[in-house]
């Protein structure tokens, strides 16, 4: 497979080599040149999308603010939705060795505001930005516990959204239906890429229950078949296959006509 025939995204920067969705990871990844750095936000008590994969301090990745380990006991109290975005930042993570990537490197790192991270990336990268692949984390259980309900949260991240400077190409991606009908309706003007990774859901139901064509279908690779690439295809939908990092699947998947890749692991391509 040719590197120039695809369009690499690094999953929340590079996680199989540095602390995930990180300044470093993002940093790492835009150095090997990836096309994309995918990245994830919740939001704070004081209404800062913050880029962070869970809306709590996780035990094995996180310590407080003093070096102390969080028990499993505390994570759910650690809840970054009732927390400022200061003392989000006061925690560390990127430290405790991470079980699934034994070789990731260890990089005392902070869970910054989206803005925040993004300034600090500029002054590094200058104008040699890819694109932001921006994932919103939400769920209907988790309205008003760990996020703002639909409405809310896309009126919070269009304004931010018009913050960011506007050299950073974007793509935002949900598996929240609701979240991307709301942005849909609101009239952004960035692709919208749908998430799934349910074998039980199919394209027709899915845009139905959309009510739109979104730009994007993101999908679990293990999902992915010739059907489910032609489909895509028909419906104008870039598919994105998720998370690749085995070169084999990877190859399989090229064959297939799968062209869009999001990975942990840079190096395999």
């Amino acid at each position: 497979m040719d590197r120039q025939e695809i369009f690499i995204q690094g999953h929340r920067g590079c996680r199989a080599l540095f602390p995930e969705n990180s300044l470093s990871a993002f940093l790492h990844a835009s150095k090997l040149g990836v096309d994309a750095i995918e990245l994830d936000i919740c939001v704070s008590a004081d209404k800062q999308l913050i880029v962070a994969h869970e809306p709590i301090m996780l035990h094995d990745l996180c310590l407080k603010p003093n070096g102390e380990e969080i028990l499993v006991s505390e994570e759910n109290q650690l809840n970054l939705f009732k927390m400022k975005a200061e003392e989000i930042k006061s925690y560390s993570f990127g430290t405790l060795p991470h079980k699934k990537f034994p070789l990731q490197q260890k990089v005392k790192s902070h869970k910054l505001p989206l803005l925040e991270l993004l300034g600090l990336l500029e002054k590094e990268l200058g104008d040699n930005l890819p694109q932001l692949t921006i994932e919103i984390k939400s769920t209907t259980e988790g309205d008003g516990k760990y996020h703002p309900g639909p409405d809310a949260y896309t009126d919070l991240f269009l304004k931010t959204l018009d913050s960011i400077d506007p050299q950073w190409p974007i793509v935002v991606q949900s598996f929240d239906v609701r979240i991307l009908k709301a942005l849909d309706k609101k009239g952004i003007d960035v692709p919208l890429t749908v998430l799934n990774a349910d074998k039980a859901v199919e394209v027709d139901a899915m845009l139905e229950e959309l009510g739109f064509i979104p730009e994007g279908w993101g999908s679990l690779h293990d999902l992915i078949d010739q059907e489910l690439v032609e489909t895509c295809f028909t419906f104008g939908m870039d598919l994105s296959a998720w998370t690749v990092n085995d070169k084999q699947r990877a190859d399989e998947l090229f064959q297939l006509g799968v062209r869009n890749f999001i990975t942990d692991t840079i190096e395999i391509w």
